[in-house]
């Protein structure tokens, strides 16, 4: 009988005791986030390269704690020649009855930089975009495409096709819906995603191939001469904005971001594209300007404690898909 009791004794201690881990785990994980808000608005409506390694600093934390057990990464996958026709492909190990949607994500980078994954964040920043495709039973796509001055003027645009080809022709071995794609960029990713999006040219030759589209702080107006040319009239005629009021084929479902923290010169291009697009087709595209982040924390705020973000994602996906 003591001995009974002693082992009731025990578990209710355990008991208590995870408990009391998990309710320590959640204000840890509550205070990262805090300090991660604090931190993006004691930068303010600034943006450089230093604020871009700031906010890295303030949301990789949030990631550490994130479980990947079930993920799995299909690492590099060539879908050119050049060094940098490579992505990363993530996906659920649980084998699903139906074929899950693909999203693929471009980084930002001023169309001269940047990487699918961050070294400096332990590689969890942007992978936490392609995890969180993976997780929610989809095949998550991180790229990097060929920058700037090596590249022009398509050029991502002509990346994001090969990527789509890709997945068209070799998804459905990874349990990938081909016909099933959603598109995503970030600042000058986004700039890639409205080309492609807007310049038949660029697109499969059956026309865009993908369900959406989310633009995320995008640069959509005249660019760096270093991709778009030095003639300035060719540089606005080739920008986003110059193309969507010429552009003839599919109507491509888009969804809008900015941030409350963005540069004024991206909240102005986000506006522009928002307008154009109401004035082109019967209803105007889905808009958020998503307040307390910057130009870079609302996408590294997907797959963490912050659900705000994904929350956005999935009404726009089941808005998309009529569900």
């Amino acid at each position: 009988m003591q001995i009974m009791q002693i082992i009731k004794r025990i578990s209710s201690l355990i008991v208590l005791m995870l408990v009391s881990h998990t309710a320590s785990a959640a204000a840890q994980e509550e205070n990262l986030l805090r300090n991660a808000f604090q931190g993006v608005a004691e930068i303010g409506k600034q943006w450089n390269g230093e604020v871009n390694v700031a906010t890295q600093a303030l949301y990789t934390p949030l990631h550490h704690s994130v479980d990947t057990e079930g993920l799995v990464q299909h690492a590099d996958i060539a879908y050119g020649d050049h060094p940098l026709q490579t992505f990363d492909l993530w996906v659920s190990d649980v084998e699903f009855r139906e074929a899950g949607p693909v999203l693929i994500y471009f980084h930002g980078g001023g169309l001269v930089r940047g990487e699918k994954v961050s070294a400096a964040t332990d590689n969890l920043i942007y992978s936490n975009i392609g995890k969180y495709a993976a997780r929610v039973g989809g095949i998550g796509i991180n790229a990097d495409y060929r920058l700037a001055p090596e590249a022009k003027w398509p050029d991502g645009a002509l990346d994001l096709r090969m990527i789509i080809q890709w997945v068209k022709d070799n998804v459905a071995d990874f349990g990938g819906d081909p016909d099933n794609i959603f598109i995503m960029g970030n600042s000058a990713g986004a700039t890639h995603i409205a080309t492609y999006m807007f310049h038949e040219a660029s697109q499969l030759p059956d026309g865009p191939g993908v369900r959406a589209a989310i633009l995320s702080s995008g640069g959509l107006g005249a660019g760096t001469p270093a991709y778009y040319g030095d003639d300035a009239a060719q540089r606005a005629a080739r920008s986003p904005l110059g193309l969507v009021d010429s552009y003839e084929g599919e109507q491509i479902p888009v969804y809008l971001w900015s941030a409350e923290y963005d540069p004024s010169n991206i909240e102005t291009s986000v506006a522009e594209m928002y307008a154009k697009l109401c004035r082109k087709y019967a209803d105007c595209p889905m808009y958020t300007q998503w307040q307390g982040y910057n130009h870079v924390s609302h996408v590294m705020s997907i797959d963490s404690e912050d659900t705000t973000i994904t929350n956005g994602i999935i009404r726009f996906y089941h808005e998309v898909i009529g569900d």
